[in-house]
């Protein structure tokens, strides 16, 4: 339950066993492509070169597919859009390429191959300027944050830590935990602060974490994406945290029992897509207590690699103390 009193975490390295588990299952699909690539090549004696070209419009294919199904059931669940949020059916077709593209980059480079997809972190050190903390989702690895570091270092923001945490299978009490531990790492001795930026359930480990400890260590709390009411979409997921993020969930009635109708203690900004497409009704991630900024016509990878949501970043990071550039 949310309500006990969180133990020391015993940290598993989870997360570089996610990246090679992924890096397996990109060499399983590579070796059915070949497979049927010689079934073909024997059969009806069809040249290899147009079969690779076939197995990579297949593997585009078959992600572009789990994009549109995502966007179909999230539109089937979509919250009442205002009239500035709506885009038409090109602006919903351009989403879609948008948010292909970035599943793509991510299923195939910055998930299985995070450490050359994003720098190693910095070592923590003096709590001045204010660490920065970016915190990944479900099934997810900190290679999400990729394109993000970079345009945020380049405004001059940091530093930028973004740690990997337990996002698969256990539950989100555990995955708070783990945070609440790098928490502690990089703010240091004392009473320094960080600040959280954390996409899809990391902003829900984040407020796991702060309904347990207090808002002590957090300057600001940034959510991306994220399902603070439980997205639909939550029924197609495996693990206990996915269960946890079904709306009604007993963690999310619990979460909103525990923080009461003032929020964590601290400030928290929710920043989402009226268009998500994987967190549905869209209006779940809108918070009562909270500074609510909608970014429309972003996919829930795509909107990542928003400039508008890095402009907006940077001026919430300036305006809470933080090391920001203009």
């Amino acid at each position: 339950m949310l309500a006990r009193a969180f133990e020391p975490p015993a940290l598993l390295h989870w997360q570089p066993m996610l990246a090679r588990y992924l890096r397996f299952m990109l060499l399983l699909e590579l070796a059915a492509y070949a497979g049927i690539a010689e079934w073909l090549h024997l059969r009806f004696a069809w040249s290899y070169g147009p079969l690779a070209l076939l197995g990579v419009v297949t593997a585009l294919a078959w992600r572009f597919a789990m994009v549109c199904i995502g966007a179909s059931i999230a539109y089937a669940a979509r919250s009442p859009r205002a009239a500035q949020h709506r885009i038409g059916p090109i602006g919903g077709l351009k989403l879609l390429l948008r948010e292909w593209g970035a599943v793509v980059a991510t299923s195939l480079f910055r998930f299985p191959w995070e450490r050359r997809a994003l720098r190693r972190d910095p070592e923590p050190g003096p709590a001045s300027p204010i660490p920065i903390i970016l915190v990944h989702g479900y099934f997810a690895n900190r290679g999400y944050f990729a394109s993000l570091v970079r345009r945020l270092e380049s405004r001059g923001v940091a530093p930028i830590f973004t740690p990997n945490l337990t996002s698969s299978f256990a539950t989100i009490e555990r995955y708070a935990e783990e945070l609440g531990a790098e928490i502690e790492r990089i703010a240091g001795a004392g009473d320094a602060q960080v600040v959280v930026i954390a996409h899809s359930m990391g902003g829900l480990g984040a407020r796991a974490y702060l309904c347990a400890h207090g808002a002590r260590r957090v300057r600001k709390l940034i959510t991306i994406a994220s399902p603070h009411h439980g997205t639909v979409h939550a029924r197609f997921g495996a693990g206990d945290n996915a269960r946890q993020m079904s709306p009604g969930s007993r963690f999310l009635e619990e979460l909103r029992e525990r923080e009461g109708a003032g929020g964590p203690g601290c400030p928290v900004t929710s920043i989402y897509s009226p268009h998500d497409n994987l967190v549905a009704p869209q209006e779940t991630s809108a918070l009562p207590w909270a500074k609510n900024i909608a970014i429309p016509g972003r996919g829930h990878v795509d909107i990542l690699g928003s400039p508008l949501l890095v402009d907006i970043l940077v001026a919430e990071l300036r305006e809470c103390g933080a090391t920001a550039g203009p």
